[in-house]
């Protein structure tokens, strides 16, 4: 077991996240600068025109792995919907990451077995997941079609997009990366060159749910590897 890794993070999703990472926090700081004023209007509009230009990168990112990746995108979603009772009791302690960072015995000792994502992290990718597709669809109906949506129309898209964006930025880089950081082995994994895999006792001490319902015994001429289905 020592040596065997198994694939956690295929090359296409690899691609779709850490474009969608780069794009979003350009998106996020040049939206934040024009929004709060803090450059001059030259420069402001400079920074929108350039704002649209990774917009359609942002966009055509989520839209390629969503249709030309549709079986990985939906069997990411099936991951994320799946809350069963050990999902639910998750909740208990969150993960053990009080007592493990903080020293907080917080709820019981013992984490309850999770499958290929954790309750936390379902819970954070499905609101980002809506966050995207949000966020795209109001940001181009702002930018084509800001004449005909009527002005109170206009102002709730234009809230959600700006405050919307705000709020998931302040969760990506105050609680998703650290807590990535602290999953090294998926971290690695998801940002190094080359093939997304963890180790197989990492998997089995994070994720032992999706390791006994999702994965399969390959054999090689080497020896047996993990693969996904």
């Amino acid at each position: 077991m020592a040596n065997e890794r198994v694939l956690k993070f295929p090359m296409s999703e690899k691609m779709f996240h850490n474009i969608n990472m780069v794009t979003w926090m350009i998106l996020a700081v040049t939206g934040m600068m024009i929004y709060f004023k803090t450059v001059g209007e030259a420069t402001a509009s400079l920074l929108m025109d350039f704002h649209i230009g990774i917009a359609i990168v942002f966009t055509l990112n989520f839209v390629g792995f969503a249709v030309l990746n549709a079986d990985r995108f939906f069997l990411m979603l099936r991951n994320l919907l799946i809350w069963d009772a050990d999902t639910f009791a998750w909740f208990k302690n969150f993960g053990g990451y009080p007592r493990r960072l903080f020293g907080i015995p917080f709820g019981p000792e013992e984490v309850a077995p999770q499958g290929r994502f954790n309750a936390g992290q379902k819970f954070t990718y499905l609101f980002f997941i809506f966050m995207i597709f949000g966020l795209i669809v109001t940001g181009w109906l702002l930018y084509f079609m800001a004449p005909v949506l009527g002005k109170t129309t206009m102002v709730y898209f234009f809230n959600f997009h700006v405050w919307g964006s705000i709020i998931a930025t302040v969760m990506a880089v105050g609680a998703h990366l650290p807590l990535a950081v602290i999953n090294i082995e998926d971290f690695k994994a998801m940002f190094r060159f080359g093939a997304g895999d963890v180790p197989l006792e990492d998997a089995l001490h994070h994720a032992p749910k999706w390791v006994e319902n999702d994965l399969v015994k390959v054999s090689t001429l080497e020896q047996p590897l993990k693969a996904h289905r």
